[in-house]
């Protein structure tokens, strides 16, 4: 019964994963065709610190249900090390959604954009810029992560016959 409760949340919050890193991803192509300064921009960003807190949090929840409840093969035609292999990756994509969200808190944080409490200056240029480049670094990886999840989805289906596209398991 536990297991069963457990693979069901697990589809719930891929899903959810899957479409807040959707809702995301099209905040962030848009966000800069948007002239910096402008009220639509600041909204936008507030957004995208809000929709990005909730993916990592989902993303929080689905790693320790991986680590406590781990997927069960159930696909008798892919090998078993095909399998390992690509719930590795997504496992590390939901880690490196943990990581994107880690960093860009700190980026928001030290950009002033998100406070704790009044009055107390929390600006800070060098840890603004290190957690940029890592919030930047993260995004190309999950990017590259999901690419090589998808393409070794359709090296399934062609090589063993396993119809699955699912990249957020």
């Amino acid at each position: 019964m536990e297991n069963q409760l457990a693979k069901k949340a697990g589809q719930i919050l891929s899903w959810l994963g899957f479409s807040l890193f959707l809702i995301v991803f099209i905040n962030m192509v848009q966000a800069p065709r948007i002239t910096i300064g402008s009220e639509e921009r600041e909204i936008m960003r507030n957004f995208h610190i809000f929709a990005g807190t909730f993916l990592m949090a989902i993303s929080m929840f689905r790693v320790y249900l991986w680590i406590h409840f781990p997927p069960q093969k159930n696909h008798r035609l892919l090998p078993e090390q095909d399998y390992t292999f690509i719930h590795f990756l997504q496992f590390f994509l939901y880690c490196s959604f943990i990581a994107q969200g880690i960093s860009g808190f700190l980026m928001a944080w030290s950009d002033g954009a998100i406070r704790f409490m009044q009055g107390i200056d929390t600006i800070d240029h060098g840890l603004w810029t290190i957690s940029g480049y890592l919030h930047s670094a993260f995004g190309f990886l999950y990017i590259m992560l999901i690419l090589i999840i998808l393409i070794l989805r359709l090296y399934h289906m062609l090589r063993f016959r396993v119809f699955s596209l699912n990249v957020f398991a």
